[in-house]
């Protein structure tokens, strides 16, 4: 567990730089680490931790460009995906949340840019909140669906950062409540130790701070163009890992 901890450590710490310029991508990096090592519930609940505060950090760093008109119709749609959940109790098996991580981004990027929703509008923000909730709570991730939102919204790069993280920060925090519920009886005796949660905490704020300032030289040409690629590359990765684990033929 030790080696674990100290490869955790620096993960955390390079993903919080990814998320805190591209808004995503980081999230899954760190997913896919804890994926592949813990158990589905154990791997949801430290994943949250991390990326609580590393959305909190950059939400509060970045408090002044936050787009809120759309916020309270997300609260809402996701408030209605977490009741649903919780009353489902439901768990997926690792390979499946692979799957999930590979395969819902490359089926949005499949959605033509003048269709993607607009988070500026009541419904498009209040599905969004239902969706990306239930992203969240199957998969662990749900940057690449919350761009679907932001792809056509007319707001600058820091104000959609701003904003995607105000969003992520309730999420992690709803998927952390979640999985505490049911890891106690999931039979799982997995000993995460103590000093990794406040080390994680200083790594997901240093990271931030790092990656807010290449945020600041990036164009939101640039920042829109590397998102998607490597968004792209993620999700194949993961995709293949979860059919092989499944004992399927990848679809290439």
């Amino acid at each position: 567990m030790d080696g674990f901890a100290a490869l955790v450590t620096v993960v955390a710490f390079a993903t919080s730089v990814i998320s805190a310029v591209f808004g995503m991508a980081g999230g899954m990096i760190l997913m896919g680490v804890y994926a592949a090592a813990l158990p589905v519930q154990v791997a949801m609940i430290l994943h949250g931790v991390t990326q609580l505060f590393a959305n909190g950090f950059r939400a509060f760093l970045l408090r002044d460009r936050i787009y809120i008109a759309g916020l309270g119709w997300y609260a809402l749609g996701a408030a209605l995906a977490l009741a649903f959940f919780v009353w489902l109790a439901l768990v997926v098996a690792r390979p499946v949340v692979f799957v999930l991580l590979g395969g819902i981004p490359l089926v949005l990027s499949l959605v033509p840019r003048r269709f993607a929703p607009r988070f500026e509008h009541k419904a498009p923000a209040m599905a969004c909140g239902a969706l990306v909730t239930a992203a969240h709570l199957l998969a662990g991730v749900s940057g690449p669906l919350l761009d679907v939102f932001f792809v056509r919204a007319e707001l600058d790069r820091f104000e959609v950062i701003a904003t995607k993280a105000v969003t992520q920060t309730a999420g992690h925090a709803m998927k952390i409540a979640y999985f505490a519920a049911l890891v106690p009886d999931s039979g799982l005796e997995v000993e995460i130790p103590l000093w990794l949660y406040p080390t994680l905490v200083a790594c997901a704020y240093l990271g931030t701070k790092a990656g807010g300032k290449v945020l600041e030289s990036l164009s939101d040409a640039h920042f829109r163009r590397w998102t998607g690629r490597i968004v792209v590359a993620l999700s194949l990765l993961y995709l293949w890992r979860g059919v092989t684990e499944l004992g399927l033929s990848p679809p290439w």
